[in-house]
């Protein structure tokens, strides 16, 4: 005689199972969202285009900048990216500057630009040193001159950079061009000084060949890339330390 199976136990937790499959995919689902909407859509615009021209055709016709409606934040500004304005004291630095190079020699060669909220004094190698020196050449000590007085009446921060090409260098007085760049600054740093600036006001730095502005492949690029930046910025305050108490 066959022996009788015995019923089986119903599971009834087993919508658990269910319940738990939905809950993943609900959770997927919001960070796939959340993702989406921190796309950088500069960047997805350059993939889309650099992709339909690899396969040859476009994978978004519409030409739209961002896979999202162009609605609330994400809403495509005027301009492409907001250039962030000079401080009022280094927009009338710059204005004296400018005037004062139209008028004097002496500024011949002085290039003005801006980086973010600063204001960039650029020269040229050529004028301020000799290759593979950091002694300024009398130009130089002539174009400092004639650039103190405007930079003495105004409270603002001077950092001078110091920049070469890529081409090495190795000396008794320079072992590398982090050497050279920071001797470079260094020098510009103390004619500074002896005009009247003052010291707390003064930084230097070197930074090599790692800062190119042009291409080091080509003379003309590496000789762009040797140069010496003033990097002037607002007086923010320099806050001193105060003595440790016993």
């Amino acid at each position: 005689m066959r022996k009788k199976k015995p019923p089986e136990h119903v599971n009834h937790e087993r919508w658990l199972v269910s319940y738990a499959d939905f809950i993943t995919l609900l959770f997927a689902f919001f960070v796939v969202m959340f993702a989406v909407s921190q796309v950088d859509s500069k960047r997805m615009g350059r993939f889309t285009e650099a992709f339909s021209k690899a396969v040859g055709a476009d994978i978004f016709p519409d030409k739209g900048d961002t896979i999202l409606p162009m609605t609330g934040e994400n809403q495509k500004p005027d301009v492409e990216e907001k250039v962030t304005e000079l401080p009022a004291e280094l927009k009338k630095l710059k204005a004296a500057l400018s005037e004062l190079s139209r008028k004097s020699s002496a500024l011949q060669g002085l290039d003005l630009l801006q980086r973010r909220n600063e204001l960039v004094l650029r020269l040229s190698e050529n004028v301020f040193f000799d290759t593979g020196d950091d002694s300024l050449k009398e130009p130089a000590l002539v174009m400092i001159h004639a650039l103190a007085p405007e930079l003495l009446k105004r409270n603002v921060d001077v950092r001078v950079e110091g920049h070469t090409d890529n081409r090495p260098i190795s000396t008794l007085r320079f072992r590398s061009n982090w050497d050279l760049s920071t001797g470079r600054a260094t020098a510009v740093i103390l004619k500074l000084a002896a005009e009247g600036i003052e010291a707390r006001r003064l930084a230097a730095a070197g930074y090599g060949e790692f800062r190119p502005v042009a291409d080091n492949s080509t003379e003309e690029g590496r000789k762009l890339n040797r140069r010496v930046d003033l990097v002037v910025s607002v007086d923010v305050g320099i806050d001193q330390e105060e003595p440790a108490k016993p």
